[in-house]
């Protein structure tokens, strides 16, 4: 492989680990089915991309693309839109391994995938509850950024709390206009790398995996010259290196074990420290390269790689199609896209495809503590995913009210969903309040 695409490759590995990392498989093993399966895949992923960050090599990089879609499928439909966006980097890995020149299919399409994501993820913050400082997720994640480090908070009605809207906002924007143009390529990645970099400064939940999984697609920015440089000191040995990768097999391993205080203070902790350094590098190395043009070739090379980014754009639209809501690149983003009605200020009406959110139901009363948290959270969720969490439960009993009045279900109402309708056209829960708050998990019901 070509020292770019060498750097491309440790890359990769990197957002694999802080992936596994930041979503312990052996911790999520009920939320996710018992899946004994998925342990072991993450187990044989973690190893690969700990290899991929010691010695890129092209057949590891294959492995651990194909690898990643597995996991992705096993995950879904509880994941992050950073991992399904690493699913279509994925993907375009294993196309560009079968063409003669990998390295220029691959680069070309990567650039394009990171601008279709990262152009959703921006368009969605343009809604009335993002710019609401009582409920934006701007105002919400940055309070929490600071309480997890014992730092006081602020309020939304604050000038700092009017910055931590129009900031996020107003960089997301900017970033992919950055990014279109050769004379300012550079410059849009310094502001990116350095923008989540800081916004993955989060005790209280990671946000490293999101930003490493957009370090790999923005380092395509650059100049090969400038990647080629940083592949050149990332391969030198040295202790700090070693010891690097020492901690990084450690944390992995405990994300593959069932959680317990050492484990969860290894991961969260020792995770963070870890991913701190490199990001601090990452931003220092490429600022000290100068901000000079970069230009470089923006033509998508064949059918395929035309088709893949179709994909991530089609993606990015399902909100407004109301087709999903389940990581549609609109995370963080206080967006409600229901029954054709959005807060979104361009997109005014959804095109309202599918009616899964036409019956939405409250949990007035229940013994199960995961649907109990709909009632004390103040959530709606579709009929359709409470059957299918019925049937799933077949020993919970609920009593809800709906479009059907108030009434009791119980396992013996429930009906599955089709396994993959479930997992790429899933219906997130819906806020009863207004505005609707930053709603930041999932719940169980998806």
């Amino acid at each position: 492989m070509v020292a770019p695409m060498r750097w491309f490759a440790r890359m990769y590995g990197l957002a694999v680990v802080a992936h596994l990392v930041g979503n312990p498989a052996g911790w999520r093993s009920d939320e996710l089915g018992g899946s004994l399966l998925l342990v072991v895949v993450s187990a044989v992923l973690g190893v690969l991309g700990l290899l991929l960050l010691v010695r890129p090599h092209r057949s590891a990089l294959g492995i651990a693309a194909a690898l990643t879609l597995v996991s992705l499928w096993l995950e879904l439909p509880v994941t992050g839109n950073h991992w399904l966006l690493v699913g279509f980097v994925a993907v375009a890995v294993l196309i560009a391994l079968a063409t003669s020149d990998s390295w220029a299919w691959l680069s070309v399409t990567g650039r394009w995938l990171l601008l279709g994501f990262y152009s959703f993820a921006a368009f969605a913050k343009l809604n009335t509850g993002f710019l609401d400082p009582a409920v934006s997720c701007g105002v919400f994640y940055a309070n929490q950024s600071l309480s997890s480090f014992g730092v006081p908070t602020f309020d939304g009605d604050s000038l700092v709390g009017t910055l931590t809207i129009i900031g996020p906002m107003v960089t997301e924007l900017s970033v992919p206009v950055l990014l279109a143009f050769g004379r300012t390529r550079r410059a849009g990645v310094l502001l990116a790398l350095a923008f989540h970099t800081v916004i993955s400064m989060d005790l209280g939940q990671h946000f490293y995996d999101f930003t490493a999984a957009l370090f790999v697609l923005l380092c395509l920015f650059l100049p090969e010259s400038t990647t080629a440089g940083f592949e050149e000191r990332a391969a030198r040995p040295s202790l700090a290196r070693s010891v690097m990768v020492v901690l990084a097999a450690m944390v992995v391993t405990a994300s593959l074990l069932p959680s317990a205080p050492t484990v969860v203070v290894v991961e969260r902790l020792v995770g963070f420290a870890l991913w701190v350094p490199v990001a601090i590098w990452l931003i220092v190395r490429t600022a000290q390269d100068g901000w000079g043009a970069a230009p470089q070739p923006m033509r998508l090379r064949s059918v395929s790689a035309w088709v893949l980014v179709a994909a991530v754009v089609s993606n990015g639209l399902t909100p407004y199609l109301e087709l999903k809501t389940s990581v549609g690149f609109t995370m963080y983003a206080n967006l409600v896209t229901v029954a054709g009605a959005t807060n979104h200020l361009v997109v005014k009406r959804t095109a309202h495809l599918r009616k899964v959110q036409d019956d939405l139901v409250q949990v007035v009363e229940t013994e199960d503590e995961d649907l109990d948290v709909y009632r004390t959270e103040g959530y709606l969720l579709p009929r359709r995913n409470l059957l299918d969490y019925l049937a799933r439960h077949p020993e919970v009993s609920v009593v809800v009210q709906g479009s059907h009045g108030e009434e009791t279900l119980d396992g013996s109402d429930g009906e599955r969903m089709p396994v993959a309708l479930r997992k790429v056209a899933s219906f997130r829960s819906v806020d009863r309040r207004d505005p609707p708050r930053c709603q930041s998990v999932f719940l169980p019901a998806l």
